[in-house]
């Protein structure tokens, strides 16, 4: 189809050039020497774009650009006046032109400036719908209080560009939450992830900040660093507490002015990119040990995020359960199996170490391996019907009484301070809070 285009200039013979030429380049054009007629035009068609003069009767370019916008965010609007200023090109500019071109101009750079500034929106459109589409597919699962709060913890830092750190044990999900952080926001960029355990530490910092011809041998060409890469975008530093420590001081410096310079490089390069890091262990025993910088660690926990493992939150097995015989079904073409009541009372109580990562290689196993349309205890892994075994036994056992004896033991044996007592039990600080206040103990 070709791109529909509104021209508004109250000079009748600069509009007919501009209406013949855009015809003869292919667009389809509607024009009019009068600005409020525009307005009534906009709202009976649906236009790709509008040029318009900037100074008229009645109304001025502006006042209509304004206008337009107010209705159609996403139409394309390039501005064209003979009295050029910096004051009235930043204006345009801020009310969201695409464009501003000084008379008098070549026809040719019209047509080119158009179709640029066409292109580009249509490809902020296309970004926004895939953003939408891998934001629908990147679901965090789950019913309990713990998954509520995320999703609204994700909700409000996404809309805006601090630093977060995600902490929780590995496999809960950490770099679904950096991504959906950054698919929900307004980052241009690309989203960019790095392991920093899994890179040699004389490779990491090439990796991130690039390096350029001849930096050291078999630098035979110039590299971009995920810096960089990460441009406008946002980059997700996982396992970000096995970061070697020369490397930390030069990550410290470019999360303080954004700027770094690459191996071999003589001129720094400047970047907008939010930083979310992740990590499994405590750093904060890693600073006592030191093997993390402390004042990196405050830099990058501007915004912390926690993910409590999945034994903690029950609630959620079942629904992540049907969550990925349901996915992963439709992913390898596989009729839908049902769990069994007894089969599922069993995925319930085994304690998940390895948490939501755990929960799906385990249902594609089930999926994959079980012939019957139903899943049964049978079918499940000896170690999951050995652990559900030991359950079993101490089923007559109360659970509650021997949480609350362990909880109050910790407390004691640390004299009542309750960070250390949550390492003791190997809990989160928030998990216990909420422990004690259930059990009415919260001074």
């Amino acid at each position: 189809m070709k791109d529909k285009i509104l021209l508004v200039d109250d000079e009748k013979n600069i509009l007919e050039i501009m209406r013949i030429a855009l015809i003869d380049s292919g667009y389809d054009i509607i024009s009019t020497t009068k600005p409020l007629e525009a307005l009534k035009i906009v709202q009976e068609n649906i236009f790709d774009a509008m040029i318009t003069d900037i100074k008229m009767e009645n109304m001025d370019g502006i006042a209509l650009l304004k206008k337009v916008k107010e209705s159609y965010p996403d139409m394309v609007v390039i501005l064209i006046t003979a009295y050029a200023s910096v004051q009235t090109a930043v204006q345009a500019l801020r009310e969201g032109a695409a464009d501003y071109i000084t008379k008098p101009f070549r026809i040719e750079e019209l047509k080119i400036r158009l179709s640029t500034a066409i292109e580009k929106m249509r490809l902020k459109k296309e970004n926004k719908e895939l953003r939408k589409t891998l934001n629908e597919n990147m679901q965090i699962v789950g019913i309990s209080a713990h998954i509520s709060e995320l999703k609204k913890l994700i909700k409000k830092v996404s809309g805006v560009d601090s630093v977060v750190l995600i902490t929780g044990e590995s496999g809960t999900g950490k770099e679904l939450v950096a991504r959906s952080i950054h698919f929900s926001s307004n980052r241009e960029g690309t989203f960019v992830s790095i392991n920093c355990a899994a890179i040699p530490e004389n490779l990491l910092e090439s990796e991130l900040f690039g390096y350029k011809k001849g930096a050291f041998t078999g630098a035979v060409q110039s590299k971009d660093g995920l810096f960089k890469v990460a441009h406008k975008g946002t980059l997700f530093l996982d396992e970000i507490s096995e970061m070697p420590l020369p490397l930390q001081s030069k990550l410290l410096r470019v999360l303080q002015s954004m700027e770094f310079t690459p191996l071999g490089g003589t001129k720094p390069v400047q970047v907008d990119v939010r930083v979310v890091s992740a990590t499994n262990t405590n750093i904060e025993d890693r600073i006592k040990k030191g093997l993390f910088r402390e004042d990196l660690y405050y830099r990058l926990n501007v915004i912390p995020i926690h993910i409590t493992p999945l034994r903690e939150r029950r609630e959620d097995i079942p629904v992540l359960v049907h969550y990925f015989i349901k996915s992963i079904s439709k992913r390898l073409g596989i009729k839908e199996k049902k769990m069994s009541p007894e089969a599922m009372e069993i995925l319930k109580k085994y304690r998940w170490p390895g948490n939501v990562r755990e929960v799906e290689n385990v249902i594609e196993r089930l999926i994959v391996l079980n012939e019957s349309d139903t899943i049964l205890p049978a079918s499940f892994p000896d170690y999951i019907k050995t652990e559900n075994r030991n359950v079993l036994k101490v089923s007559d056992v109360n659970l509650t009484e021997i949480e609350k004896k362990a909880i109050l033991n910790a407390l004691k044996n640390t004299g009542g301070d309750k960070k250390e007592a949550a390492k003791l039990l190997g809990i989160h600080l928030s998990t216990l809070y909420r422990k004690l206040k259930k059990m009415g103990k919260e001074e």
